[in-house]
């Protein structure tokens, strides 16, 4: 399974490097990690992971998830004007600005987005037609990432 992390943060967290650091290797642990998770239903995750401020935040809202089976979408104006999105699922996974900016290390900022993403995925309302979605295989999968990773305990993943 393909993992596409799309990366919206507010430009406080530029000015500390740990913070954007500690979001690439969420990026790259979950994508190379979920390579080996196989599904009938599900090829691709596209999650827009959003990390906005209060004050930036009032001008974006989060988007249900949604799932497309075989479909192609036109955005005018575009490089590529076609795209295609083939058992697809699609999601924005928000992560709590006041709780991620306080955090002073890259490590602390790592466990934090890695027990929000469990939690996130744990929360997450499904569209209909993944009803027959193995969302318990993904979520230990996403777990035994993270404890493999030495980035959560196993106590902590509960």
């Amino acid at each position: 399974m393909e993992i596409v992390l799309g990366i919206v943060t507010s430009r406080e967290l530029s000015s500390f490097s740990f913070y954007d650091d500690a979001l690439y290797a969420f990026k790259s642990v979950l994508s190379k990690g979920l390579l080996g998770f196989n599904s009938d239903l599900v090829e691709t995750i596209s999650i827009r992971l959003i990390c906005l401020s209060p004050k930036f935040s009032k001008f974006f809202q989060a988007h249900r998830s949604k799932y497309y089976e075989d479909k192609t979408l036109k955005y005018r104006g575009s490089v590529t004007p076609e795209v295609r999105m083939y058992k697809c699922l699609t999601a924005d996974f928000v992560v709590d600005f006041e709780g991620y900016f306080k955090l002073t290390t890259k490590e602390e900022c790592f466990k934090y987005l890695a027990l929000s993403f469990i939690d996130f995925l744990k929360n997450l309302k499904y569209p209909g037609k993944l009803k027959n979605f193995e969302k318990e295989k993904l979520l230990q999968a996403v777990k035994d990432i993270f404890i493999g990773n030495a980035i959560i305990s196993e106590h902590e993943s509960v």
